[in-house]
């Protein structure tokens, strides 16, 4: 018997500070939590003194989004719009 897990989508802003510029954050989002991102808007400059940020749509499973926050957070990227709410 084949279970399928609903996929849900959850909109944040997350914000990048410039240290993590050169990193692949939303590469990883892809290839580690298996996650579908689509990118909203965005404001990413690399002569910018401060860091960008960027409105994602995520679209997976609540336990890829839950982890995904969580590496988001544990890296220190700035999550804006969306949490680690009890909704996930």
């Amino acid at each position: 018997m084949t279970f399928q897990v609903a996929s849900m989508k959850h909109s944040i802003r997350i914000q990048i500070p410039q240290a993590l510029h050169q990193e692949p954050i939303i590469y990883q989002l892809i290839t580690d939590y298996h996650l579908v991102v689509n990118i909203k808007a965005a404001i990413l400059d690399q002569k910018a003194s401060g860091g960008g940020w960027f409105d994602l749509t995520l679209d997976g499973d609540s336990s890829q989004i839950r982890t995904a926050l969580e590496y988001l957070s544990r890296v220190g990227v700035e999550i804006w719009n969306g949490s680690l709410s009890s909704q996930l």
